[in-house]
């Protein structure tokens, strides 16, 4: 009983101490005024940190994670996929071949070249070179050196290289979005307003009344159908998805900016899609300031009251039809088309539940892991021209550390190591020799 107790307390409060949300930022930041979390022009060029920084950057991400996994509710055990199991290895497959890919995406670009692809998502919708990406590209595989030193699999004091790489990688996109300042959503009051007005402004002004029912219906049948299928399309996970704003408009209210991602070729699954759009885009218009609106660090809205739906007043639905398809190529759904993809998306679902049903769990968890190791940072290598050049290195097959950590995390232990990962600030091992 103490030690569920114990574990209570660790999941009310960060190290039962810090709570979540804004008054946890608050907190954090009166331990560490100025969490390397945060960027400047001048910190985001040096290769090598000091320790000082490295441990400032953990303690803050330690807490930015627990907070993430305590406060989100709309995922978890499907069942039918091994989440814990290919999440947990992903992590570990990650650490094993990032920074190598980060190293490679610096040298053909520079640093500037990657500040640059972080205000890609100021200038666009419909692209996954967005926050979350630049978010988990560095947060993920050091997670994986987290696992990897509990099993021992990992020497935390040999790692330093690629702990600085992968910090310093995500930093540079953080500082594209933000410029100097809080690099994360939890530093800027848990809101993702990327979008420059004069991108945002065009696409508000398209959206349309939603005061005729059919039009509602049509929408919100729409936004669930695209939204599971996305979410069953990336096995299981929210990388199909994500939101930026709240936006604030002129007059009263704000604007939300969804995007669904549907036809994601890069998965051999991905022919339940054809037919359907790379990206559809939702441009929602509230007018009613009562609604309270946070979004974390991968793009999962919150609101208060939770049927905000329910007091939308305007939307448009935009199509980027493929990956490169251009901003100013972008089209707006009709009531006709959106009925059609929504059709096709949910016999999608149902098909890749039956295709998943039929594979093994080695299966579905290479699988998984094949997921979350290219979408962290195949969107970016692409971007760069690259990404066929990393996948050469070795990027698809199962790294030496992953096999070694194969057996016990696939073998019903993964819960067990990611709980105080996730929770107790144990994916942050100490780079000092003295700890």
């Amino acid at each position: 009983m103490t030690e569920m107790i114990d574990f209570a307390a660790f999941v009310e409060k960060f190290m039962a101490e810090v709570p979540g949300g804004i008054e946890g930022d608050l907190e954090m930041r009166r331990r560490n005024p100025r969490p390397f979390v945060d960027t400047t022009v001048a910190d985001i060029r040096p290769d090598r940190l000091d320790d000082d920084q490295i441990d400032s950057w953990f303690d803050y991400m330690a807490w930015n994670l627990w907070e993430l996994i305590a406060s989100r509710s709309t995922e978890g055990e499907s069942g039918l996929i091994p989440r814990q199991e290919y999440e947990t290895l992903s992590f570990v497959q990650q650490w094993d071949v990032y920074p190598d890919a980060m190293r490679a995406i610096t040298a053909e670009v520079g640093i500037d070249g990657l500040v640059d692809l972080g205000r890609v998502s100021k200038r666009e919708v419909g692209t996954k070179v967005n926050h979350l990406r630049n978010y988990a590209c560095a947060l993920m595989p050091i997670l994986g050196r987290g696992v990897g030193v509990k099993l021992d699999l990992v020497d935390p004091l040999g790692s330093r290289s690629d702990v600085e790489t992968c910090i310093q990688f995500g930093r540079r996109l953080w500082h594209g979005t933000w410029g100097d300042g809080p690099g994360l959503a939890s530093g800027r009051g848990f809101t993702l307003p990327h979008l420059d007005r004069d991108v945002l402004d065009p696409l508000v002004a398209a959206a349309v009344s939603v005061e005729d029912p059919d039009h509602r219906a049509v929408f919100r049948r729409f936004n669930a159908a695209t939204e599971l299928f996305g979410f069953m399309l990336h096995y299981d996970n929210r990388l199909g998805m994500g939101d930026t704003g709240p936006y604030p408009l002129p007059g009263g209210g704000f604007a939300l900016v969804r995007d669904h991602f549907l036809h994601e070729t890069a998965y051999p699954w991905a022919d339940v899609a054809e037919g359907m759009p790379y990206a559809v885009t939702e441009v929602m218009v509230f007018r009613d300031d009562t609604i309270d609106v946070t979004i974390n660090d991968i793009g999962t809205t919150f609101t208060t009251p939770s049927t905000y739906l329910d007091r939308l007043d305007s939307v448009v639905v935009f199509a980027r039809d493929t990956m490169d398809t251009p901003m100013s190529e972008l089209r707006i759904l009709d009531d006709d088309e959106m009925r059609a993809i929504s059709a096709q998306a949910e016999k999608g679902v149902l098909a890749l539940y039956r295709m998943y049903a039929k594979k093994s769990v080695d299966e579905k968890i290479w699988d998984g892991i094949t997921v979350y190791s290219h979408d962290f940072l195949r969107p970016i290598a692409q971007r760069v021209g690259i990404w066929d050049r990393i996948r050469e290195g070795g990027f698809d097959t199962p790294s030496e550390l992953t096999k070694k950590a194969w057996p016990t995390l696939a073998s019903g232990r993964a819960g067990e190591i990611l709980a105080p990962v996730f929770l107790l600030g144990d994916g942050f091992p100490s780079v000092h020799s003295e700890s």
